[in-house]
């Protein structure tokens, strides 16, 4: 049986389409989304946006002018944290419908049991490429050289030692200042 990649392929970009159509529609959402909280004795509300951001904060009541300042900083921690806990919830909702689009794509191109992570899938296509492994070996690399460094520098840093070499450098450089004719120089 001859496998139709066009049929396969069509519809693949046709769930891509949907799905970037409904993602676009998320975005749009939640780029209008707002939460509130009030406080439980209900001085303050507070509204904020989708990254968090404190919208509004309005006093219902003076009860904020005779508080303490702590007593009002722990309020609005309070009330804050739970508008934009509120606001995580609305975010977190919205997204779980994009949560197996993989499986969903797999599906429609009748690819299922195929790797589930993208860079698994592509792996294939990337060893074909002439700097395949280039990349990874520096990012380990670059890995173990920030390991290393995070092991020494506990021992590297104490205050002893560093001021130990600084005392040696500044001895050492003054008797490397050179006499004489520096000032006559004007090269």
């Amino acid at each position: 049986m001859a496998i139709d990649f066009e049929s396969i392929l069509k519809d693949a970009m046709s769930a891509l389409h949907d799905q970037r159509d409904k993602m676009l529609a998320a975005k749009s959402e939640l780029d209008a989304a707002t939460a509130s909280a009030t406080s439980k004795n209900h001085m303050v509300s507070v509204t904020v946006g989708p990254q968090g951001q404190v919208i509004s904060m309005t006093f219902h009541t003076k009860a904020y002018q005779s508080m303490a300042p702590a007593e009002l900083a722990a309020v609005l921690v309070t009330v804050l944290n739970e508008a934009r806990a509120r606001m995580g919830t609305q975010v977190i909702e919205r997204i779980k419908g994009f949560e197996d689009f993989g499986g969903h794509l797999r599906s429609v191109t009748g690819l299922v049991g195929t790797p589930v992570e993208m860079d698994e899938l592509l792996k294939p296509l990337r060893s074909m490429a002439p700097s395949f492994g280039l990349e990874e070996s520096q990012e380990e690399a670059k890995a173990a050289k920030q390991e290393e460094f995070a092991a020494e520098e506990p021992t590297s840093r104490r205050p002893s030692e560093q001021q130990a070499k600084q005392d040696d450098f500044a001895t050492e450089s003054e008797s490397r200042i050179p006499t004489g004719k520096q000032e006559e120089f004007s090269g």
